[in-house]
C-alpha cells in the first residue's frame, strides 16, 4: 500500500516521548494555574539505525521524498508494540555513510 511506511530493516533504537498537553501560567503571587490545551497527548518516536544497508536507506529516502517530508501522513507499525499509528515525518532524515554501503540513520516520526 503506497501510504504505508516502507518495509525496511527494524531500527536498532526507538526513543519515545509524549508531549505535555497542558498550558501552565505562573502568577506573581506564586500561584500556578494549569489547564488542558489539547484533548490528547501526541507521541513522538526517534528511530535510529547504526548500520542500515544502502538499499533500505535509499528506500527510506525515496519514501521521505514522496511524502514531501512531513507534509503527508502515513501508517506506521510500532516495532515493539505492533500497534499501527497515523504519523508524519518530523524534521529531516539524518544519514551518515559508514562503510561498504551502510549508513547511520535517524528519523523522527510524530503522531497525527
Amino acid at each position: 500500500m503506497p501510504n504505508d511506511y516502507p518495509n525496511v530493516q527494524s531500527p536498532s533504537g526507538c526513543e519515545e516521548s509524549t508531549e505535555d498537553p497542558s498550558i501552565r501560567t505562573e502568577f506573581e503571587s506564586g500561584i500556578v494555574q494549569t489547564r488542558a490545551r489539547f484533548t490528547r497527548a501526541r507521541r513522538t518516536w526517534r528511530l535510529s539505525w547504526e548500520y542500515m544497508n544502502g538499499a533500505d536507506y535509499r528506500t527510506l529516502r525515496s519514501f521521505y521524498d514522496q511524502k514531501r517530508g512531513g507534509a503527508v501522513s502515513f501508517s506506521w507499525t510500532h516495532p515493539a508494540e505492533g500497534i499501527v499509528f497515523n504519523v508524519r515525518f518530523k524534521g529531516e532524515i539524518k544519514g551518515a555513510s559508514q562503510s561498504h554501503d551502510y549508513y547511520n540513520v535517524t528519523v523522527t516520526l510524530e503522531q497525527v
